[in-house]
């Protein structure tokens, strides 16, 4: 169970910080969490009996985000050249809420949008991952989202092709 001020990651909608757990009366009483998504500035209400399911985690630790920020989160999987499978198997990283799996994504989104440009869905999961990905490191770092960025950008400036 989170307290009031940690740092979690929902795994489709980025980092936050955990506000309050309000008690809602609707279907009985029930407990949830009310995170303040760091990008969006929204708040979440994430029911707490079902946020293991939902895969609420905590963010990872600021080793863990420095060796993200440094390039060390395995290779990058090849890139099936279909579409739609690309875009599969892209959703399913980024839906596994692994920081690692989702710096693949971001990496090899951005590297495949430098020799061409993205169709509309691939996109969408770019900007998704983003998100996801920079609102964890920047909790996690303490860094702006600029910063993220900046740091990152020589990675899919490389000349490996995904």
């Amino acid at each position: 169970m989170f307290s009031v001020g940690d740092s979690v990651l929902h795994p489709l909608h980025g980092a936050g910080t955990v506000t309050s757990i309000v008690i809602r009366q609707k279907e009985g009483k029930k407990q949830y969490y009310a995170l303040h998504l760091l990008l969006d500035d929204i708040v979440l209400y994430i029911p707490v009996s079902c946020s293991r399911q939902i895969g609420l985690r905590p963010v990872c630790s600021r080793q863990k985000a420095e060796e993200i920020l440094k390039g060390k989160f395995g290779g990058l999987p090849p890139q099936p050249s279909s579409w739609n499978c690309r875009y599969r198997e892209n959703m399913e990283r980024v839906r596994s809420g692994d920081i690692c799996r989702v710096a693949q994504v971001v990496v090899c989104l951005r590297m495949r949008n430098r020799r061409r440009a993205l169709a509309g869905n691939e996109k969408r999961i770019l900007e998704c991952a983003e998100k996801i990905l920079y609102s964890e490191l920047m909790l996690a770092t303490g860094m702006s989202r600029e910063d993220v960025y900046r740091t990152m950008e020589p990675l899919w400036n490389q000349p490996r092709r995904c």
